[in-house]
């Protein structure tokens, strides 16, 4: 299943969370198979769902949901279906296709399905490992039904069994004490099969009451040693996230909604992992007990993420900014200056023998001189400067609130200086310079565009000139 996908079931932990926590809050098990028919269309988005109870060797089923409604459904299927017989001796998951099955199955139920061609039929196992009910849930697409599809239905299906299980003891005068302390324990069962940190911490997140096994794949620290010391958490927070993550933590308590938050945290080897967290709180009998989260390392995310980004607004040879951030950084700019009255300057370079070096030396050759020649830009101008690559040999330069054009001059021809210096790749047969057109806000143009347009057309005038040389746009008088 895709990043995507998880995105689009929005969370699924966290919905089987809420499932689990509403299952056992409930003492009614039709209430509890409600709950999981629910769940289970929302986890692999179903047509339909329903559920049987296995009674005297039957499964007795009584109502489903598209959806949208319930609709009472009376009726009991027995071995002499095929499925059921499969159900009862396999005790596994397993997807029912083809039309003969499914419509058989629909003319026993005597109700009006949507039209599947495929349900998936989940066993509800009790800890005596007896076959407690089923879920059933169709649709036309059997893609839905995927292995991580399957495995958190399997997981529904875990919690419904136990959820079941704990309403038959607590109608035999179980105690809420007893009954938490097993819930914790199927909890922990149940989480330390997925492949993510899971944990119960206290309501102000100041004490880890329980962390699964996986805690140690993932960032190294044994269960013991990190319960043991119940400031890991807070201190491994990257500086620069500690606060706001702090902050949600605060929030989300305020607000009485799930906490939700994505962060970098050191790992035991000290390198830092991004996660994403994602907690609830349990609630039984309208009092908040504790927060059950899981956290999942999404580092492979965010590192696609900030490829994507990367070949979105740089320069893939050069590592420049390219064209796109250009325009949006010389937006930004003139926003600014515009709102601060400042003074910047838009600089438009060409290479004055590239193409010769290409011809006469190769592409290769020609690739290593715009990698050496961005380099040297970028050393020649502030941090708060923007130095891009618009195609080819051609460079722009926006020099940010500068005062007077003595400023500017200086600095244009430390760029000149620069580009003329020999390269050593080059050989002393080939020269490049540079020549450069330069247009100041306001007073050459308060539009980006045109701002662009009089440093380019300053450039071919330093071009026309003689090269290796700067030219201020000329304002019509």
């Amino acid at each position: 299943m895709s990043i995507t996908d998880q995105e689009t079931l929005k969370q699924p932990f966290l919905l089987l969370t809420d499932a689990s926590n509403r299952m056992h809050a409930s003492l009614d098990i039709a209430e509890i198979t409600r709950i999981a028919i629910s769940s289970a269309m929302l986890l692999v988005h179903a047509k339909a769902a329903t559920s049987a109870l296995m009674i005297d060797n039957a499964l007795a089923f009584s109502e489903f949901s598209d959806g949208s409604n319930w609709q009472p459904l009376p009726c009991r299927l027995a071995l002499e279906e095929e499925w059921v017989d499969d159900l009862i001796k396999t005790r596994r998951s397993f997807i029912v296709s083809g039309s003969d099955d499914v419509s058989a199955f629909d003319l026993h139920m005597g109700q009006t399905v949507p039209v599947s061609d495929h349900l998936v039929v989940v066993p509800v196992i009790g800890k005596e490992e007896d076959l407690l009910a089923c879920l059933l849930i169709f649709d036309a697409d059997a893609s839905l039904f995927d292995d991580q599809s399957r495995a958190l239905l399997e997981s529904l299906a875990s919690i419904m069994s136990i959820a079941i299980e704990n309403s038959i003891l607590l109608a035999e005068s179980r105690t809420i004490e007893i009954d938490l302390e097993k819930s914790v324990a199927t909890y922990r069962t149940l989480v330390e099969q997925i492949p993510a940190i899971t944990y119960i911490a206290s309501l102000d997140r100041g004490r880890i009451l329980f962390v699964s096994p996986q805690i140690e794949g993932i960032l190294g620290y044994s269960q013991n040693d990190f319960l043991a010391n119940q400031e890991i958490w807070s201190q491994q927070i990257h500086d620069d996230d500690r606060d706001r993550v702090l902050s949600e933590v605060k929030q989300s308590l305020k607000d009485n909604i799930p906490f939700h938050s994505e962060y970098r945290i050191c790992s035991k080897d000290g390198n830092y992992l991004w996660v994403q967290d994602a907690a609830s709180k349990v609630v039984d009998h309208e009092q908040d007990l504790y927060f059950q989260g899981v956290v999942h390392d999404i580092s492979e995310r965010k590192e696609s993420e900030e490829r994507l980004m990367q070949m979105a607004h740089f320069d893939q040879l050069t590592g420049l900014a390219n064209r796109g951030l250009f325009h949006d950084r010389l937006d930004q700019v003139v926003a600014h200056s515009k709102r601060h009255q400042q003074k910047f300057a838009v600089l438009y370079l060409d290479l004055d023998g590239f193409k010769a070096v290409n011809d006469n030396l190769g592409h290769q050759v020609g690739d290593d001189l715009l990698i050496e020649a961005a380099r040297r830009l970028k050393s020649k101008v502030r941090e708060v400067d923007t130095v891009a690559r618009m195609g080819g040999d051609e460079f722009t330069v926006i020099l940010d609130d500068v005062h007077c054009l003595e400023t500017i001059q200086v600095i244009a021809n430390k760029l000149i200086q620069a580009i003329a210096a020999p390269y050593q790749h080059m050989g002393d047969t080939l020269q490049v310079t540079m020549s450069m057109g330069i247009a100041v806000y306001p007073e050459d143009s308060a539009n980006r565009d045109l701002l662009i347009t009089a440093a380019d057309n300053a450039m071919y005038a330093a071009k026309n000139s003689g090269k290796n040389r700067y030219c201020f746009h000329q304002r019509e008088k």
